[in-house]
């Protein structure tokens, strides 16, 4: 199971998708509100965090991708980038591994036609006919995450040319 979680100014949403081999489908979304005024509110997080993904870790081994916050022109909240470093401590917590994905990637992972943005791309590929009713920004970037590290896992270790590994951002 891949955990795809994308951290707003408000609530971290995680999109809990479920594949092998081929297909891709995200299975549930959760949203989890929050207020980051104090650190017994950042301590609630981290607590229901690490619930879910203790829960839906047990089956097999499961990856946290986390949509990482933007510092360029269009600056995230701090309060999401306070989620997402409670979201690396509850991972750390549960034994998971992170993956962060850019949003610079995502287009590319979901096929995005020229001058579509991501986000729009992304509910039309996971959420076409409003089966999600949770759907919203959050929704997409967590989904699109989590396809993003499918992907990559499928597609194994890149290797630069002369068989070395090539390093590479997500």
């Amino acid at each position: 199971m891949i955990f795809g979680v994308s951290p707003t100014k408000n609530a971290v949403v995680i999109a809990h998708a479920t594949g092998s081999r081929g297909t891709f489908s995200i299975a549930s979304i959760t949203a989890i509100e929050f207020g980051a005024r104090s650190g017994s509110d950042l301590k609630e997080l981290l607590q229901r965090l690490v619930l879910i993904f203790e829960r839906g870790g047990k089956r097999r081994r499961s990856t946290i991708a986390l949509l990482g916050s933007s510092s360029g022109r269009f600056k995230s909240a701090v309060d999401a980038i306070k989620a997402e470093a409670i979201t690396e401590l509850a991972a750390a917590e549960c034994g998971m591994p992170v993956v962060k994905v850019t949003a610079a990637s995502l287009k590319k992972v979901l096929g995005c036609a020229t001058g579509e943005k991501w986000q729009a791309c992304a509910g039309e590929r996971f959420n076409p006919t409003g089966r999600h009713k949770n759907w919203s920004p959050g929704a997409a970037g967590a989904g699109a995450a989590a396809l993003k590290v499918f992907v990559d896992m499928r597609e194994g270790p890149r290797r630069a040319p002369g068989g070395a590994k090539a390093v590479s951002k997500q």
